[in-house]
């Protein structure tokens, strides 16, 4: 053991109950992001801390959040009312939550009953509202505040909710929350809080955040960076496996039926694809093509904050060999114990993105795998990209030969029901666009995808209409009419399992038969049969022009706002001129008339 990164060689003291609750947690030693960020943290530094992932650093700022709480408040002047002293930002639910429960189990240990200091969680749910927070809040007064940006921003615009008290403020995952998809948010949360504070940026990949760092106020931050020659930690072997797309699927099960594992995470483009492949995993359950001891969980950020917060507590607790089916929502600074095993369909669209994937194992030394599926051609030219940026990739190779019967029974399963093979076309042209957005676009170019491949993947039985096969798929590969089985199916026929979405299926059947006018049945027919990323797109498209046109709206508000507020200090300006001169003829005609009687 390295006497250096031993908690008694720790240069700061912490409060005696701190330090049973790190060796009563299984700590025996820091890890150097701890030994490094503690003792400043703790002290009056701002910090940016990048280590590599599951290196520890939700220890190393939960730590100093509770020491300062102990000093500054508990034995310093007591938070007024509405007040509270210690704010964290995490970019996802899952990852806010987990959060909690490392302050929790901190708080365990605190020796006083009932303990003085709380941690309230507040992420966007269905269960509660703002409302219910602030009442929360108000009656259990914490000064620990956790949550997500678009939950915490509403909170703190609450009335009872005061800030000022505010002395310390974590950005976990920082260069996410900093990126355009929260910007606007956690600038937002920041410009409500005292500039006086101690702020902690903390994330694997903290510099690819580059300027954007300065915008959170930090006055002369030290900056903490813990790295290797690889950026993954060395507990942790990664490797890709290259195959033809329309097997990867087989190799994927092969995998998770063959190869030891405790826990796997397996990683898939699209919300939609989860749901689409997972339904299709209970079917092969059912059929005995899965191995039957396993437990498969689904996750993605299209659920409900309740489910989400509840599968990954199943998963976490379960004790038998287990497999999440996810997207990347649970791919940043979530710890799940015993996870040794973590699959990538297809490679996530940043290299930044790639390590905290494969960061979900292999953490705090413990060894583990993560595995790749590359697809035959142009992707592998992936291995030399990530080895550019200090990320070594082993080839792995699998003594497997993918089943014509698969392709049987995908079929058949996608045939029973047309909800099957609407969601294929979904998840297919999800992971189009997916593909489209790679930062990598010199590999991953939509010119040299496997298109025909990638629909066997995702089990099509037709090509859909999309400008990007039409553009890049030559005549001799393009099926006839876009089928891919044959015979060729009826869509007309072609139903719907649950009745209730078949009997509007029919009804609309009904009515585009019953149009006479020729030019309005073409009509109908090109808005229904319209290319499914066309639809897409115009769906984002009037999203952004709702977004658009709401922040004009806000403009112009504030604009006549600001005019009324000029007129009202012109008119006050005015009014208070007059009596100025009132004053003064008053005063005047007071003398004069004092003089006149004399």
């Amino acid at each position: 053991m390295a006497r250096s990164l031993s908690w008694d060689d720790l240069k700061y003291d912490m409060q005696p109950w701190i330090r049973t609750a790190v060796d009563s947690m299984g700590f025996e030693t820091m890890t150097p992001v701890q030994a490094s960020t503690i003792p400043m943290f703790s002290g009056n530094k701002d910090v940016v801390v990048e280590s590599v992932t599951g290196s520890g650093k939700t220890v190393a700022f939960v730590i100093p959040i509770l020491e300062k709480i102990v000093k500054e408040v508990l034995n310093g002047a007591p938070l007024k009312k509405g007040n509270f002293y210690s704010l964290v930002i995490s970019p996802t639910r899952e990852l806010a939550s987990q959060i909690q429960s490392v302050i929790d189990k901190f708080l365990a240990y605190y020796p006083d009953e009932p303990c003085p200091i709380q941690s309230q969680l507040l992420v966007g749910s269905s269960s509660s509202t703002v409302r219910d927070d602030a009442n929360t809040f108000m009656e259990n007064k914490p000064q620990v505040l956790v949550g997500t940006p678009g939950r915490l921003l509403d909170f703190l615009k609450t009335k009872a909710v005061k800030t000022a008290s505010c002395g310390i403020i974590v950005l976990d995952e920082a260069d996410k929350l900093l990126d355009v998809s929260f910007e606007k948010d956690v600038e937002a949360i920041l410009s409500m809080l005292p500039k006086q504070r101690r702020t902690g940026l903390f994330s694997a990949t903290i510099s690819s955040a580059g300027d954007q760092i300065f915008r959170t106020g930090m006055r002369n931050p030290v900056k903490i960076a813990v790295k290797s020659k690889v950026q993954a930690p060395e507990s942790l072997k990664i490797s890709y496996v290259v195959v033809k797309p329309e097997d990867k699927l087989q190799y994927l099960l092969y995998i998770l039926n063959h190869v030891r594992y405790r826990k796997c995470i397996v990683y898939f483009p699209t919300c939609i694809s989860v749901t689409y492949f997972y339904s299709f995993f209970k079917h092969l359950f059912k059929l005995g093509i899965m191995n039957e001891t396993l437990e498969v969980y689904s996750l993605h950020g299209k659920l409900q904050t309740s489910s989400r917060l509840g599968t990954l507590e199943k998963f976490s607790v379960s004790l038998n060999n287990s497999v999440l089916l996810t997207t990347d929502v649970a791919a940043r600074g979530i710890d799940i114990p015993e996870v040794d095993l973590v699959l990538q369909l297809d490679p996530p669209t940043s290299a930044e993105m790639f390590l905290h994937r494969c960061g979900r194992t292999g953490r705090a030394n413990r060894a583990g795998k993560a595995i790749t599926f590359l697809n035959r051609g142009r992707e592998e030219d992936y291995v030399n990209f990530l080895e550019v940026k200090n990320i070594d990739l082993e080839e792995m190779k699998l003594k497997f030969n993918p089943s014509d019967e698969f392709s049987s029974i995908f079929k058949e399963w996608i045939l029973a029901d047309r909800a099957r093979f609407e969601n294929s076309v979904r998840a297919y042209v999800g992971f189009i666009r997916y593909y489209s957005k790679h930062s990598a676009s010199s590999i991953f170019r939509l010119q040299s995808l496997d298109y025909v491949g990638i629909a066997k993947l995702y089990g099509l039985i037709r090509l859909p209409r999309m400008p990007e096969i039409t553009q890049h798929l030559d005549n001799d590969e393009m099926p006839q009419d876009g089928w891919l089985i044959e015979p060729a199916v009826d869509l007309d026929s072609f139903s719907f399992v649950n009745p209730q979405m078949e009997s509007s299926r029919l009804e609309e059947l009904k009515k585009t038969k019953a149009i006479k006018d020729k030019n309005k049945l073409k009509s109908e027919l090109k808005k229904k049969n319209a290319a499914w990323s066309n639809k897409t797109s115009s769906k984002e498209s009037k999203g952004e022009r709702k977004v658009k046109s709401a922040q004009r709206r806000k403009a112009i508000e504030e604009k006549i706002a600001q005019e009324e507020s000029d007129d009202e200090s012109e008119a006050e300006e005015d009014w208070k001129d007059m009596v100025r001169r009132n004053k003064k003829q008053k005063t005047s005609s007071q003398l004069q008339g004092n003089f006149s009687d004399l």
